[in-house]
């Protein structure tokens, strides 16, 4: 009898020690899956952390020497900024992952960082347009709201599409009127530098009459083709990663350091002491938010 009993007992704590030890085993199962979303959460929280963005050194955008006085007035007084960016593809956001790195946010990010103020951008980009289509919409704009400045990126499909060349120069002169008869600062941003393009010879003269006009109408030119042409010539693999795999149109990296060195020369022509297109300005790394770098 004792020695059967014995064995009972014995048996009894067996099952007692298996069942704490399933028990337990279940225990430190649901405490590891309780941690799994402060887990995530940590992921989360360092996925939003700031990250680094480069941009290589490159030519000053501007070509000649100018102010604008309105805008400068503004900045000075750190007053709201009202800015419209008008043109085709390249203002609409072609090639970027989202609307948020298209160039227009980006610049409007990088002239509240330099100045010191809020800063709003208006996108009125339309893919493929030319400078007739874009001098229409531009009217109707300029008369329905003010802004502080008008940014007019123009000329890349009428170079493309085999636009007559005088037709183009009196249009952006129409333009550049009409955009100073409303008593608005105006900057013109010129064409864009591509390796595959069929026709340098033509498509550089459309790029020089964007540059003709800003000298005779005394507005202001940013030159993304001079820059781009720069990385192309001193840094083949950076002009790369600036475009989309259709090798044409910007992409993330291309419109973010589109729109710091934008932003640079905007600086130059508000202090009015602005580099000239033949200094080299310095490669720059900026801190950026994770999202702004990833869909």
């Amino acid at each position: 009898m004792g020695s059967s009993c014995d064995c009972s007992v014995s048996e009894d704590q067996r099952r007692h020690s298996g069942a704490r030890a399933l028990l337990a085993a279940c225990l430190l199962g649901l405490a590891a899956l309780t941690t799994l979303p402060a887990q995530a959460n940590s992921l989360d929280t360092a996925t939003a952390e700031p990250e680094t963005e480069s941009c290589p050194a490159g030519r000053s955008m501007l070509k000649h020497q100018a102010k604008l006085k309105d805008l400068s007035r503004r900045v000075a007084d750190h007053a709201p900024l009202k800015i419209l960016a008008i043109g085709s593809s390249s203002t609409f956001g072609i090639g970027a992952t989202s609307p948020q790195h298209a160039y227009p946010v980006r610049f409007a990010e990088e002239m509240g960082q330099r100045f010191r103020t809020k800063v709003e951008v208006i996108n009125a980009g339309v893919n493929g347009e030319t400078a007739d289509a874009t001098l229409a919409r531009l009217e109707e704009r300029v008369a329905a709201e003010r802004f502080d400045l008008v940014i007019w990126q123009v000329g890349t499909n009428d170079a493309m599409k085999g636009g007559d060349e005088e037709r183009f120069s009196r249009f952006l002169k129409r333009g550049i009127s009409l955009v100073k008869s409303r008593k608005m600062d105006l900057v013109l941003l010129d064409q864009q530098f591509f390796p595959t393009m069929k026709d340098p010879v033509r498509y550089e003269r459309f790029v020089k009459l964007v540059e003709i006009a800003g000298e005779e109408e005394a507005t202001p030119v940013l030159s993304r083709y001079r820059l781009m042409k720069f990385w192309a010539e001193r840094v083949p693999q950076d002009l790369r990663s600036m475009l989309t795999s259709d090798g044409f149109h910007m992409s993330d990296r291309g419109y973010f350091c589109l729109a710091t060195a934008m932003g640079r020369a905007m600086g130059d022509l508000v202090s009015g002491a602005p580099q000239l297109a033949n200094e080299i300005t310095p490669a720059i790394t900026a801190s950026v938010p994770r999202s702004m770098l990833r869909p």
